[in-house]
This record gives C-alpha cells, structure tokens and sequence, in this order.
C-alpha cells in the first residue's frame, strides 16, 4: 500500500460515508413528512347508519319539534334500509350462486338482479318520500346541510372536506 492509494482512498470512504447519512436523513424526513400527511388526511372511520344520523343530527341545529321528526325519520330510514337488505340480499344471493354453476342460465341470473334492482328501487320511492316530508320541516340552510352531510360518506378519500 502506498501512500498515494491511501491519500486517494480515504476521502472517497469519507465522501460514501457523508452521502449514505445524507441519503438516510432524506429518507427518515420523508417518512416522518408521510406520516404527519396521513394523520393530517386520515380518512374519515366508517360510521354506522346510527353514527351517521346522530352525527347529522347533531350539525343541523334542531329545535325540539324537528328533532323529534328527525328521531322518527331515522329510525323509519334503519328499518326501512333493513326490510330492503332481507328482500334483496336472497334474490343477490341466488343470483351469484347461478353464477357459480357452470352451466348457469342467463334468464335466470338476469331475472333475478332485476328483481333485485326492482326491490331495491321500490324501497328507494318510499325512502324518497319520507325523506322529502322531513325535508319540508327544515330551513333552506338546513335542508342544503342535512343533502351535503347525509352525501358526504360517497366522496372519495381525498376528495372529502377536511376536519380541523
């Protein structure tokens, strides 16, 4: 080993060893940088029908007549959205069995999800009726407030309205 090689090949092992610590702390502020961002946008917990409706509720600044309404409207909302899950779960349910088969019948499957889509949107007409009846009793502001946050759950993560 002579002295030039030694002279030459120290400042490389220096210079290898000042980029990989640069290269690390790139990296650990970059991961640091990602978490704060996820915790800052973390997207919203699924909420239960119930959640949503307290939540909703909550925003709309009832008074004692409309919140009663509202407590009505809701519970008829659950047990109406249950009646259409018992109704059309089996005709889905049969549906993908067919699907399954490896002779399946096409008329069938087909009857089946339009009977499904048929349920499904006959439910959606009463829902639609009651949910204008509740609508009525509230102020412009309110009615506007109740369609963004009773929606809101259908935006994509990050198109969602940020909390403070």
């Amino acid at each position: 080993m002579t002295f030039a090689w030694a002279a030459t090949r120290g400042p490389t092992r220096q210079h290898l060893l000042w980029v990989a610590l640069a290269l690390s702390l790139v990296l650990n502020l970059c991961f640091i940088a990602g978490a704060v961002w996820v915790h800052i946008h973390e997207p919203a917990l699924m909420m239960s029908p119930e959640e949503r409706f307290h939540r909703i509720g909550a925003e709309l600044a009832l008074d004692p007549q409309q919140r009663q309404t509202f407590e009505r409207y809701s519970e008829t909302f659950r047990v109406d959205m249950q009646r259409m899950r018992e109704s059309v779960d089996p005709l889905m349910s049969a549906a993908r069995t067919e699907l399954a088969k490896p002779d399946a019948d096409e008329a069938t499957v087909t009857r089946l999800f339009d009977e499904a889509a048929q349920a499904r949107r006959g439910f959606q007409r009463e829902l639609i009726a009651k949910t204008l009846a509740f609508l009525a009793i509230l102020s412009p502001e309110q009615r506007a407030k109740f369609v963004e946050l009773f929606h809101q759950r259908l935006k994509p993560w990050g198109q969602r309205p940020q909390h403070p």
